[in-house]
């Protein structure tokens, strides 16, 4: 008897346009980005969306937050 085990991963985009592949189950959360004119602005004008792993490490990305979101929700 074989097990299959489909393992799902997105891509997701540094500042510097390298990609990041990562595993949705190890997100926990995400936080939009602050306007780029808001002085608590704690990122890069470039940043969109700060993505938190399980790991307590996070990931500063170019997409949305709600364009990560719809990545998560595809089969």
């Amino acid at each position: 008897m074989a097990i299959e085990i489909a393992l799902a991963l997105i891509v997701l985009h540094t500042v510097d346009g390298r990609g990041i592949i990562i595993n949705p189950s190890q997100i926990t959360s995400m936080r939009e980005a602050h306007d780029d004119d808001d002085p608590h602005r704690a990122f890069t004008a470039k940043v969109r969306c700060m993505v938190n792993m399980t790991d307590g490490k996070f990931v500063t990305v170019i997409e949305e937050c709600e364009t990560v979101r719809k990545m998560l929700e595809e089969p």
